[in-house]
C-alpha cells in the first residue's frame, strides 16, 4: 500500500510540475506575444525623444504594455494634430509613420482605432499640397482596408467601407463603381443598422456618379433606396439622404422621359413640412410642362408663392445637360428660356437682357477716326505722308484713352458686390465618419 501510496504521490509531482512548466511556457508565450520590437532609426528615436520625454532607454526599444502604447500613441497623436495646425504637414507625417510603424502588428481594439486614425489622417495628407501623391494615399488606405477587412465588428467594418470608399474616389469611375458594387454587395443584407445607413449612403453616390451617363439606372438606384420607406406612415421622418433621392428621381423622371407623379406623392406625403419641396416640386413641374406648351402663367403664379427661394441646395447641371440634347430646336428654346429664369433666380440675377457698356468704346472711335483720316489721305489727291509726330500723338492718344478707361472699369468692379447664393443654404449632414472629426481637428478644420 505504502509504495502504490509513494508511486501516487510521485505521479501528482510530476504531474504538477509539468502543468506548471506548461503555464510557465504559455506564459512566456503570451509575454512574447505581447512584446513588441521596435526597429527604430535615429529619427523615430530622436521623434521619441522630443514627443516622449519620460521614457526610459529600455522603453525606447521594447514596450510590455499595451496600455503604455496606448499612451505613448495617443501622446505622439495629440503632438501630430498640433503640427497640422502648425501647418508643419511634413513633420506631422513623420509622426504618423511612426504610429503605423509602431501598431501595424497589434489588433487590441483602441490600438488599431489609432492605426487607422494614422492611415486615414496620412492618405488624406497626400491628397492635398504640397505632399501631393495619390499612390501613397492608395497605399494608407490599403493599409486599413487589409486590417479591417475580416472583421466582424460593425465598427471596424464602418472603418473598412469609409477606407474603401474613399480609396474608391481616388480612382478611374469604372473601378471605383466596381468598389461600390462589391461593398454593396458585401454588405446591403447585413443587419447592423449603421452599415445599412451606409449603404443606402453609398447607393446614393453610385446613383450620382451615374447622372449624365445612365440616367435610366441612376434613377433605378435611387428606386432601391426609397423603396423601403414609401410604405411606412406619413409621420415618419425620412432620412435626409432619402428626402434627397425622391427630389432626385422627380428631376430624373423628366430628363429619362418618365412619369414623376409617384415621387411627387412621396414628397407630398413625407415632406410636406420642408421649405424645400413645394418650391422644387412647383419649378421642376414648370420644366417638364414646358417641352410642350407655355409656362409665363405658371411662372408668375411661382414667382408670387415662392419668390423669396433661391435654391440652396439644388443643382440645376443636369436639367441643363439634358435642354442642352433637346432635338426639337423651339422645344429647346422653351425649356432653356424657363430654366435659364430659375437659375439667374437661384444667383438673384435681375430677369431681363442686361446690356452692358463697352469701356473701351471711346478708344476705339478714336481707332476708327484715325483709320478714317489715313483712307480719306490715302484717297486725295493730295496726299502727304504724315508726320511721326502725328503717328506718334494719334497712338499715344488711344494708348492713354484705353488706360484710363480700363482703369475706371477696374476702380468701378471694385465696387460691385455680387450675392452669395449659398448664403441661406441649410449644410447637408451626413452619417458620421469614426474618424472624421479627428481627421478634422487634425488638419484644423
Amino acid at each position: 500500500m505504502s509504495k502504490i501510496l509513494l508511486y501516487i504521490l510521485l505521479t501528482v509531482i510530476i504531474l504538477t510540475v509539468g502543468f506548471n512548466l506548461g503555464n510557465f511556457s504559455s506564459d512566456q508565450k503570451t509575454l512574447s506575444s505581447q512584446t513588441v520590437k521596435v526597429e527604430t532609426s535615429q529619427k523615430e528615436v530622436e521623434i521619441e525623444r522630443e514627443y516622449l520625454p519620460n521614457k526610459t532607454e529600455s522603453d525606447k526599444i521594447v514596450s510590455t504594455s499595451n496600455k503604455r502604447l496606448n499612451d505613448e500613441v495617443q501622446a505622439l497623436l495629440k503632438k501630430a494634430e498640433k503640427l497640422l495646425d502648425e501647418s508643419k504637414n511634413s513633420e506631422a507625417l513623420e509622426i504618423y509613420n511612426l504610429i503605423i510603424k509602431k501598431l501595424r502588428e497589434h489588433s487590441e481594439p483602441e490600438l488599431l482605432k489609432h492605426f487607422a486614425t494614422a492611415c486615414m489622417t496620412k492618405a488624406f495628407l497626400y491628397q492635398i499640397y504640397p505632399n501631393i501623391d495619390q499612390d501613397v494615399a492608395i497605399e494608407a488606405y490599403t493599409m486599413v482596408i487589409d486590417k479591417f477587412e475580416k472583421s466582424n465588428d460593425p465598427e471596424f467594418l464602418k472603418i473598412y467601407m469609409s477606407a474603401k470608399v474613399q480609396l474608391a474616389r481616388l480612382l478611374p469611375l469604372d473601378e471605383k463603381l466596381d468598389i461600390y458594387d462589391e461593398l454593396i454587395k458585401k454588405f446591403e443584407h447585413h443587419q447592423n443598422s449603421t452599415l445599412q445607413k451606409e449603404i443606402e449612403s453609398l447607393l446614393i453616390d453610385k446613383s450620382f456618379e451615374l447622372m449624365g451617363k445612365d440616367d435610366e439606372e441612376s434613377m433605378k438606384i435611387l428606386d432601391k433606396v426609397i423603396e423601403k420607406y414609401q410604405d411606412k406612415e406619413s409621420n415618419i421622418k425620412l432620412p435626409e439622404n432619402i428626402q434627397i433621392s425622391i427630389l432626385n428621381n422627380i428631376e430624373l423622371a423628366i430628363i429619362t422621359n418618365n412619369e414623376n407623379e409617384h415621387y411627387i406623392e412621396l414628397a407630398e406625403k413625407f415632406m410636406s413640412d420642408s421649405p424645400d419641396t413645394k418650391p422644387l416640386i412647383d419649378m421642376l413641374s414648370i420644366v417638364k410642362e414646358a417641352q410642350d406648351l407655355n409656362q409665363d402663367e405658371a411662372l408668375a403664379t411661382w414667382k408670387e408663392e415662392h419668390g423669396d427661394y433661391y435654391f440652396p441646395d439644388w443643382s440645376f447641371q443636369e436639367l441643363e445637360r439634358w435642354a442642352y440634347n433637346i432635338e426639337d430646336t423651339e422645344t429647346k428654346a422653351r425649356v432653356t428660356e424657363y430654366l435659364n429664369t430659375f437659375i439667374n433666380h437661384k444667383y438673384n440675377i435681375p430677369d431681363k437682357n442686361i446690356q452692358y457698356e463697352d469701356p473701351y468704346a471711346p478708344a476705339k472711335d478714336l481707332i476708327k477716326n484715325r483709320d478714317n483720316r489715313v483712307q480719306n489721305d490715302a484717297n486725295n489727291v493730295e496726299t502727304r505722308e504724315r508726320t511721326e509726330e502725328e503717328i506718334y500723338n494719334d497712338d499715344a492718344e488711344i494708348k492713354n484713352e484705353y488706360n484710363n478707361e480700363n482703369q475706371n472699369n477696374i476702380n468701378e468692379e471694385s465696387l460691385i458686390t455680387y450675392p452669395n447664393p449659398y448664403e441661406n443654404a441649410q449644410p447637408i449632414i451626413y452619417d458620421e465618419d469614426p474618424y472624421a472629426s479627428e481627421i478634422y481637428e487634425a488638419i484644423g478644420e
